[in-house]
């Protein structure tokens, strides 16, 4: 019988010393929200211009903002037709 309150009261306070691992405890805790950047993906832009001579071609233009850069010249109809690219964001 000793053996029996023994190992019943062990199991009561086991048992009872458990007890707050299993209450419910107050969702008080605030996860701030997350925040992230986006940006506008770049739009790439090209244009042609016609030039009388070879050394009247800038490596590089400004137009309505963005800048423009050289990527190809070619001879057409006697005339130098420069390519330019650039990227709008």
């Amino acid at each position: 019988m000793k053996k029996v309150l023994t190992v019943s009261a062990l199991s009561l306070a086991l048992l009872v010393s458990a007890a707050p691992a299993f209450a419910a405890s107050p969702n008080n805790s605030t996860i701030p929200p997350t925040q992230t950047e986006v940006s506008t993906q770049a739009i790439k832009d090209s244009f042609t211009q016609d030039f009388l001579h070879r050394w009247d071609i800038p490596n590089t233009t400004v137009k309505g903002g963005v800048t423009y850069y050289l990527k190809s010249v070619k001879i057409v109809e006697g005339f130098y037709r420069a390519t330019y690219e650039g990227w709008i964001n």
